[in-house]
């Protein structure tokens, strides 16, 4: 009987497995929201609205993920002068899953945490005059 009870759970455990690795594969993910902390100002306007800060046809406003069932990673943007920041000569960008977070290959400090239809992800930099930004991004399944 305990044989069978851990073949069983085994079996479950990776079933979930792959039920997870398809919902993050078989949708698109936008941006949602975009926090920085501490508020950071633009222009003549303060938030902690980091897309409102850069208008809704930005980069920043127009991301779209998305991870592929061979384990490629895109992301894009459909903003003016977007296209500066891409690369043809570079490599693929990779992802794993490990339960709830999603790890880039290219930026592996950095992961997101997959919860419901929300991915979520903290970035921080640091400005030419010292101040740390952290930066929580939001993306929703579309």
């Amino acid at each position: 009987m305990k044989k069978l009870l851990l073949l069983l759970s085994i079996c479950l455990t990776l079933s979930c497995n792959k039920d997870l690795d398809k919902k993050l594969s078989s949708k698109s993910w936008r941006v949602e929201s975009v926090t920085v902390s501490p508020a950071m100002t633009s222009g003549n306007k303060t938030s902690t609205n980091y897309l409102e800060l850069m208008g809704p046809q930005s980069c920043a406003a127009t991301t779209t993920l998305t991870f592929s069932d061979k384990g490629i990673f895109t992301s894009g943007s459909n903003g003016a002068l977007c296209d500066l920041f891409y690369d043809p000569n570079s490599s693929p960008v990779t992802w794993t899953r490990e339960g709830e977070q999603i790890t880039i290959s290219s930026s592996p400090q950095s992961p997101f945490t997959l919860k419901g239809n929300k991915l979520t992800r903290t970035t921080s930099t640091t400005s030419a005059g010292g101040t740390i930004y952290t930066f929580e991004y939001v993306y929703k399944a579309q």
